[in-house]
């Protein structure tokens, strides 16, 4: 359902990322420990470790890399990020760990390293480390531990920490930030208090920060509080976000968190934390739980929430194809007339929309077509400008661009169309021997905007308001629309 009725993404994340559905959902956390994958000392030094009664402090299920591919592929998961754990001490995930299974299927995963930047060395050091491990897997993003090594993220003289940031930036990597939430024994969660976290985010505008490790039970609605206002940082869910829950009541929780959705449904990833919990068990939680939303959270929650995390690096995550999807096709006509009070240039321009009811932004094309008409005639300034939508189920309508509303409209048009077109009496077969059962469209074209709209041009600008943009809602498609943009300039007598 959500494919059917995606809104139009190029308004919101650009081109590249106009169709949600050319990229692949991620698993955003696996740790590198299979059985067919010899681990360093530093991991078997982790997996020895027990706590008082004997119990593993780092569960693991033991699977070999065939089955956590089987696991991801019925979960229709088709990347993982291989994330390692830098304590500082003997004990951990190495960076070897990661290049040894990232190795493995480079199509399929991807790097995330870790390194102690509370420990003295020359800043220069763990930036050549990165890119000697660049030249040998692809890598997305570092993960740091500061309760775990101790590392003060306000101390302004860490200039290893300065010189990360600068590199990750530059490069497109995302910094994850683990508030630990460990059991092991030297764990100092003062130095993730979200004081510090917040000076770090404040600090660092330019870089995606993710913060993961959380508890929904202790800290989430104060980092929800505390971080919606940085739109660089994103959160990430785990089984340790989890804690003694179902995935389906822990994201059913999450997801009624008053302001949740409308303020980070564009900045969340999911990792199952494989070989802990299993991706299909995280997956079918997430699902059930979206299950219970309404319409537009639904939609853009399973569009985007496991795909999110593809618009941090373009040349790390790639589409599946090269096909770009653009609602802009051509100009199909062009003509300028000139009469003795006017010239008016005549513009038939081509769309597509590429779901079954789309809200499609005009405002770049129009403000491109007239300014390609105006610039031709310097001496005139004013006159008006004609939109006139062809298609008896689409309609034309100025409203606010602002993320939310417009992905609000969509969404509310769309769910407006799905309305069962049984007992219309629209529900024929056509002259041209096809079924014709779309009333619901013809009503929504009817009922909202208008079939055309005239827009005043005044001193050589066109006369919007400051919040005003131009839409064409398509239904019924995907489709291929004509679009008329008439302009009339008028000659002082």
């Amino acid at each position: 359902m959500e494919r059917l009725y995606q809104p139009d993404f190029t308004c919101i994340f650009g081109a590249d990322y106009g169709d949600a559905f050319s990229y692949r959902k991620i698993d955003s956390l696996i740790w590198p420990i299979f059985s067919d994958i010899e681990p360093s000392d530093t991991l078997k030094n982790l997996l020895k470790m027990k706590d008082n009664e004997g119990n593993s402090l780092f569960y693991r299920r033991n699977l070999s890399l065939e089955d956590l591919k089987i696991e991801m592929n019925c979960s229709n998961i088709h990347l993982g990020l291989i994330q390692a754990i830098n304590t500082g001490k003997s004990y951990g995930i190495a960076n070897s760990d990661v290049i040894e299974m990232v190795k493995r299927d480079p199509k399929m995963f991807k790097g995330i390293l870790s390194f102690n930047l509370a420990q003295k060395t020359s800043e220069h050091h763990i930036i050549n480390e990165i890119q000697k491990i660049q030249d040998l897997i692809p890598v997305c993003g570092v993960a740091i531990y500061p309760s775990l090594t101790k590392l003060n993220l306000t101390e302004e003289v860490n200039q290893q920490l300065k010189t990360l940031m600068n590199y990750c930036r530059k490069n497109s990597l995302f910094i994850k930030v683990d508030l630990g939430n460990f059991k092991f024994v030297d764990n100092h969660l003062q130095f993730t208090s979200l004081e510090r976290i917040e000076d770090f985010v404040s600090s660092n505008l330019n870089n995606y920060i993710i913060l993961s490790g959380f508890s929904i039970n202790n800290e989430f609605e104060s980092i929800l509080n505390r971080f919606k206002k940085y739109p660089n940082v994103w959160l990430e869910f785990d089984p340790r976000t989890i804690g003694g829950m179902t995935p389906t009541d822990a994201f059913t929780k999450i997801f009624r968190t008053k302001g949740f959705i409308q303020n980070f449904w564009q900045r969340i990833s999911i990792g199952s934390a494989t070989p802990t919990l299993e991706i299909s068990q995280i997956v079918r939680g997430f699902i059930e739980a979206t299950e219970k939303l309404n319409f537009s959270q639904k939609n853009l929650l399973r569009t985007w929430t496991f795909r999110n995390l593809n618009r941090c690096n373009q040349s790390i995550f790639k589409p599946i194809n090269n096909d770009r999807i653009t609602t802009y096709l051509k100009l199909k006509e062009q003509s300028d007339k000139n009469y003795k009070n006017q010239i008016i240039s005549t513009n038939i321009i081509q769309l597509r929309s590429y779901s079954i009811t789309q809200l499609l932004f005009l405002t770049n094309i129009i403000k491109n077509t007239f300014d390609r008409t105006i610039k031709k005639y310097p001496e005139l300034d004013d006159g008006e400008l004609l939109l006139r939508a062809y298609h008896t189920t689409t309609t034309l309508l100025i409203n606010e661009h602002e993320v939310g509303n417009y992905l609000d409209l969509h969404y509310y048009f769309a769910e407006l169309s799905t309305q069962d077109s049984s007992d219309f009496l629209h529900t024929v077969l056509a002259k041209e021997n096809r079924p014709d059962f779309n009333h619901p469209d013809h009503r929504i074209a009817s009922s909202f905007g208008s079939k055309q709209i005239i827009i005043p041009i005044r001193k050589r600008t066109l006369d919007l308001g400051s919040r005003e943009n131009l839409y064409i809602l398509a239904t019924f498609g995907p489709r291929i629309l004509d679009l008329l943009i008439q302009i009339k300039l008028f000659k002082e007598n």
